[in-house]
């Protein structure tokens, strides 16, 4: 097993955080909330053998810097900081990127603005950014499924989701790993220190704050880098079916922007395969990214 290293790298005057292991072509992965670079950490393991494995910290986020502009947090910003990272680590060279939950849609993001930088792409339980902006601004169903976005900003369900170093955050969201027999006391424990990073929470936040508007604001006119922007890049969504944050109807029209999908679906699986059934993850991600 590769040994998993902390290291940092500088884009525009902010410190980023990222864990690497391994040798050959790069795949970088990238974090959804409340979770952060650690969980990757089985799919780092099992691909470090045959790639150079690297999982981002995003701005505001475990141990990188947490600034209160938002202008670091917004789309155009995250896809440069990746693009930096790449290019410090292997230049020029494509590379492949792996996203879950708004880690995801950041991915597409990237493949819609950056295509030539990258060999492919994968979302774990993710539509496109600009396609949940859409979904967002029209469907009930996703603007109720979603109303967390906006309700953790302020009030109420900010203050219980930041005090105490977020604890009361890290008890509900890590509640459904701690019966599962990959999940140790040790994991859990990486967890809480990662949410418990000062600013951390609101960190996080940021990101909705940044490229989300409030829902009486928001129009499909705030999609990026546009409404209808496709990407050619070779595409997985692995999709676990018993997910509650996103309506699985988006799957049907995810062709529009990215027409060469492959679609892998979990049944019972949850939000987060990739902690859920990391085994599972790992092969379907050696054989996309390998499958030439």
């Amino acid at each position: 097993m590769s040994k998993i290293t902390s290291n940092y790298f500088e884009h525009e005057g902010l410190r980023l955080h990222y864990l690497s292991a391994g040798q050959g072509p790069l795949v970088i992965f990238y974090h959804g909330f409340p979770l952060f670079s650690f969980s990757f950490h089985h799919q780092m393991n099992a691909l470090a053998d045959r790639y150079r494995v690297v999982a981002i910290d995003g701005p505001g986020i475990n141990l990188s810097d947490k600034p209160s502009d938002l202008a670091a947090y917004r789309l155009p910003a995250l896809v440069a900081q990746i693009d930096a990272l790449a290019k410090t680590l292997v230049g020029e060279d494509p590379f492949y990127l792996v996203g879950h939950d708004w880690g995801g849609a950041l991915a597409f993001a990237f493949a819609q603005d950056r295509p030539q930088r990258l060999c492919k792409m994968v979302s774990i339980n993710a539509p496109p950014a600009n396609q949940l902006i859409g979904l967002l601004a029209t469907n009930p169903e996703q603007q109720q499924r979603s109303q967390y976005m906006w309700k953790m900003r302020s009030g109420a369900t900010h203050q219980w989701m930041t005090k105490d170093h977020g604890v009361n955050l890290w008890r509900q969201a890590y509640a459904k790993f701690r019966a599962l027999p990959h999940y140790t006391q040790s994991h859990d424990a990486t967890f809480k220190s990662g949410l418990g990073q000062p600013g951390a929470i609101d960190g996080g936040i940021n990101w909705y704050r940044a490229n989300i508007p409030m829902l009486e604001d928001l129009s499909i006119a705030d999609a990026w880098p546009s409404a209808k922007a496709q990407t050619q890049v070779p595409v997985l969504l692995i999709w676990g079916e018993a997910d509650d944050t996103f309506v699985p109807t988006f799957i049907d029209a995810l062709p529009d922007y990215a027409p060469n999908l492959k679609v892998h679906r979990l049944p019972g699986v949850g939000h987060t395969p990739m902690l859920e059934v990391p085994e599972v993850v790992n092969r379907l991600l050696a054989e996309f990214l390998s499958d030439a």
